[in-house]
């Protein structure tokens, strides 16, 4: 059927050269340099040579190194018999390296690339993005989750959900509260803890709860419009509400009152009259003392 979901991932682009020793053969001497002056050559210490660029840089050649300077850009080869040739490039954005089929790019803001003839690795902070040529296969890989992205459709899986876009428009999800399965022609399946909900094409909606077997048909009936609290608010209204939370959240709370304690219910003798040793509202001794005995005269 027709493609109703995501389009298929982007194809891979070229794949980097293999840099090999006859091509870096070819900027060492007695060749002359790609863009430089004619006879604009001198010896330099070391048995290299040095040429004038047409765009105002430099090009030195040595028995197995090649190096030019123009434009910001510095670029470095070697062709040395005993190891694999290796290219170096540096600008203002960063710098590269070039051996074999293989080039790994670093630049100044912390991205990293690899690219190699079956696919690039692209890292970006802790973000990381991976593509295969062959089969075509993307993988986002982020803090949150995983994307994988094929000609089949999309994936994401996270730590307690999975959502899967197909390239046939169905769309399905699966986290801790259930599973849902969406149609192109709008039915729908719901599984929950409780039960399973079904929406038709036609717009009936069914439900099966949990150890029934026949299901029950759902009122489709649309939802009523809830009334508005009053009229619309200026914008003078609306300040004014702000203005009013903002002092009521910025107004220091008041002091906590002091502690109250509910008065002894002692007797008082009235003011005056006389009191008995030991009766209430008498001055006794302290608790846990005698009082002394009185004084003979």
């Amino acid at each position: 059927g027709p493609r109703l979901g995501p389009p298929p991932p982007p194809a891979c682009g070229p794949p980097p050269r293999n840099l090999s020793i006859a091509d870096i053969a070819m900027g060492l001497p007695p060749f002359r340099p790609e863009g430089a002056v004619p006879n604009s050559s001198f010896a330099v210490k070391d048995n290299g040579v040095m040429w004038k660029l047409k765009n105002g840089g430099y090009a030195f050649q040595y028995p197995d190194l090649a190096a030019r300077v123009d434009r910001g850009r510095t670029q470095i080869s070697w062709a040395r018999r005993s190891q694999a040739p290796v290219s170096v490039e540096m600008d203002g954005d960063g710098i590269s390296y070039h051996f074999g089929s293989t080039v790994v790019h670093r630049s100044t803001t912390g991205e990293l690339i690899y690219h190699q003839p079956s696919g690039t690795m692209h890292q970006m902070h802790n973000e990381v993005v991976y593509h295969w040529c062959s089969p075509n296969v993307v993988i986002y890989q982020t803090p949150n989750g995983m994307v994988y992205y094929d000609d089949a459709g999309m994936t994401y899986r996270g730590a307690n959900d999975l959502a899967h876009y197909a390239a046939n428009g169905e769309v399905l999800y699966q986290g801790l509260g259930g599973i849902t399965r969406q149609f192109p022609d709008g039915s729908a399946d719901i599984w929950t803890e409780a039960g399973v909900l079904y929406r038709h094409a036609d717009g009936v909606m069914t439900y099966t709860p949990v150890g029934e077997k026949k299901p029950v048909a759902l009122a489709n009936s649309p939802l009523l419009q809830e009334k508005f609290p009053g009229p619309p608010l200026t914008g003078e209204q609306v300040l004014a509400m702000v203005e009013r939370a903002l002092a009521a959240a910025s107004r220091p709370p008041a002091p906590a009152p002091a502690p109250t304690f509910p008065a002894a219910q002692v007797p008082m003798a009235p003011l005056g009259a006389p009191v008995a040793p030991g009766a209430p509202g008498a001055l006794g001794a302290p608790v846990g003392m005698q009082p002394a005995a009185p004084v003979p005269a």
